[in-house]
């Protein structure tokens, strides 16, 4: 059996490193751990390039987040007038034919930002919760948001990309792929405003979005994130599938 690695898988399907990892701990392609590394089955990659759906291609990052913003309620921002309309109309059809299921937005959703894999000391963890250049996300945020998720010793945060090499410094924070304790999302910069839109308590920091929190439980493909993701989306999509009053 042909093996590859992550980056070798990643470029096969046009993915960044991450994503393959998502498919591989999802049960989505095929594979095995060697020395605390993932070997990718070649067959298993050229099947998903070959016949993996294409209504289920991920959207770029700009109409992702447009996408996420719709649903929480907001103007996408960097997208056209134009852009804006047909993401709106596929959001509306997908919806209307009962298709939007939450297995559907992970995948439309995947590559929204760069993942990165830290680990850092546990006593570190609260400071890094409550800085006030981060966004808590995912399972950080699940509460908040009003989720019945924890994730006890992990952190699950966005940085704005101009932060990233400054906050590694800071807090001593180490690239662990493998046995990392913090998931750290780096969004495109001009979608921070969106990310940090929620109201904060002065001094811990922002949560995100309740439609980006369901986003990155999705990505855990879990059952009991799934089910939590699936909670905060079904009044995000019922409440945008509601006529608009005129």
């Amino acid at each position: 059996m042909e093996l590859l690695s992550v980056k070798e898988a990643a470029v096969l399907l046009g993915v960044d490193d991450s994503r393959v990892r998502q498919l591989l701990h999802g049960g989505k392609l095929q594979g095995q751990r060697v020395g605390g590394r993932w070997l990718v089955a070649g067959d298993s990659v050229r099947d998903r390039k070959d016949r993996g759906p294409r209504s289920r291609r991920p959207l770029s990052p700009r109409n992702a987040w447009g996408v996420l913003a719709l649903l929480d309620g907001h103007q996408p921002v960097s997208l056209s007038d134009a852009e804006k309309s047909r993401l709106r109309m596929r959001l509306r059809n997908l919806l209307a034919h009962g298709q939007l299921a939450p297995a559907l937005l992970q995948e439309l959703l995947a590559v929204r930002a760069e993942v990165r894999s830290y680990r850092v000391h546990s006593g570190v963890l609260p400071v890094l919760l409550a800085a006030g250049d981060v966004v808590r996300g995912g399972a950080s945020a699940a509460a908040q948001a009003g989720a019945d998720y924890i994730a006890l010793g992990r952190a699950e945060i966005y940085v704005h990309p101009d932060r990233v090499d400054k906050l590694e410094d800071e807090l001593g924070m180490v690239r662990d792929e493998e046995r990392g304790n913090v998931s750290v999302r780096i969004p495109p910069a001009e979608m921070w405003s969106f990310l940090t839109s929620r109201s904060e308590t002065p001094g811990q920091g922002h949560d995100a979005p309740a439609s980006v929190v369901a986003a990155d439980l999705l990505d855990r493909h879990e059952g009991r994130a799934d089910a939590a993701a699936a909670g905060l989306l079904e009044p995000l999509l019922t409440r945008y599938a509601q006529p608009r009053r005129a």
